[in-house]
């Protein structure tokens, strides 16, 4: 999957932010990128060379064993609304780390291990996080093979190509031009609706096409868990069905800066209480990134489909964002809207959510962003009973930055 650069770079953001200064770390995470993403060698640690060279290497360990490139983001903030029972507080956001090796000429390792509080990203979500723990998470986990630039091959845990975002912005806030992801790309753990997460292997490479610059990527995993709290299944999965994706995209030679792409995932699920039924899920984009402007647009379609039933639950969402770059500002906007099909076993008590999003980004350096955003957001949500609407103000401070 390091053939497309958004899978690490977040849609070219991260190479052009660093673009001044060295970060052969940061080429290196690509693993297999394009043949111009060339690294800088990394410069030695004289004690660290020194120590080596008098009591030799690891036992059992070659001795030239692959650099291991490391790359850090973090993020501090503030938030206040008026949701029930929300506080005014500061808050800790998460360490994410980035770690790269390539072990051969066709061979490279790529990890993603987050450090976070429990509550991080609740907010985004419409819910009060209240732990102040923090936990260790594997968020990314690969072994990479490329041949070519029309067949590469990864296993391990990857983010699923569903849409742009998922494969564009990872765990990193600073990668991103808001505080938070949309909704509908929030991460499991976070009570997204999509499996942004999968355990299994990638196909993905370029389509011989000339100037229409088409690629794509095949996945098949585990997929998720909705019958126990690890939604991601890790280590075991829940029955013998596994989880297919493919996505196309094409970024035409002539409109530079535009991506177009689309995706299709099925699956079949066992969640508790109910008949297992299928999921599909159809994904659909169109972004641009180029002088300075950053056009996202995306939709998605959720089917649920009892299996030996006649039911179809049908849920949408889509959001679409506008930034641009006055010098060192970046003002942004976006607007969401989710809408879970009523009695859905899966998404209905998530209910209905929109609302609109204002922010500004500041970067003060290569390597820091301040980011100020206001979220107003309604939701209706369905219970037995009844239906609760309700009408939630946030405005969120927040710095991220890599070291």
């Amino acid at each position: 999957m390091g053939f497309w650069r958004p899978w690490i770079f977040g849609g070219g953001g991260l190479r052009r932010r660093l673009a001044p200064v060295a970060v052969a770390p940061l080429a290196l995470l690509a693993a297999a990128a394009a043949a111009d993403d060339s690294a800088v060698p990394v410069r030695p640690d004289p004690q660290a060379q020194a120590a080596h060279e008098e009591h030799g290497a690891i036992e059992g360990m070659p001795s030239d064993s692959p650099d291991l490139q490391v790359r850090l983001f973090g993020d501090l903030g503030f938030h206040l609304g008026d949701q029930a029972g929300e506080t005014r507080s500061f808050s800790l956001g998460q360490l994410d780390g980035f770690f790269a090796s390539r072990l051969s000429d066709t061979l490279s390792a790529l990890s993603e291990v987050a450090f976070r509080s429990a509550g991080a990203g609740a907010q985004q979500v419409g819910r009060v996080g209240d732990s102040n723990t923090f936990s260790l998470s594997l968020e990314r986990l690969l072994l990479q093979y490329s041949s070519s630039d029309y067949l590469r091959i990864a296993a391990g845990r990857y983010h699923t190509a569903i849409g742009y975002y998922n494969t564009a912005y990872h765990h990193g806030t600073w990668f991103q031009t808001a505080t938070g992801r949309p909704f509908l790309f929030s991460f499991e753990r976070d009570g997204g609706p999509l499996p942004s997460h999968n355990v299994g292997v990638t196909v993905s490479g370029r389509i011989p096409s000339g100037r229409l610059g088409l690629r794509y990527v095949l996945e098949v995993g585990n997929g998720r868990a909705y019958h126990v709290t690890e939604a991601v299944q890790n280590a075991v999965d829940a029955d013998n069905d596994k989880a297919v994706n493919l996505a196309l995209l094409a970024r035409p030679g002539w409109a530079s800066g535009l991506q177009l792409g689309g995706s299709f995932y099925f699956d079949r699920l066992s969640p508790p209480d109910t008949a297992r039924l299928s999921q599909q899920i159809a994904a659909f984009y169109a972004v641009y990134h180029g002088g300075g402007l950053e056009l996202l647009n995306e939709l998605v379609l959720i089917r649920h489909s009892p299996l030996g039933t006649s039911q179809r639950f049908d849920t949408t969402g889509f959001y679409v964002q506008a930034s641009r770059d006055i010098g060192r500002l970046r003002p942004y906007v976006r607007y969401q809207s989710f809408d879970a099909a009523a009695g859905d076993p899966i998404l209905g008590q998530v209910g209905r959510r929109r609302g609109p999003s204002l922010g500004v980004r500041f970067d003060p350096s290569e390597f820091v962003a301040l980011k100020l955003q206001y979220d107003r957001t309604s939701s209706r949500t369905r219970r037995a009973s009844d239906t609760v609407d309700d009408v939630v103000n946030g405005l969120m401070a927040q710095a991220a930055f890599t070291f």
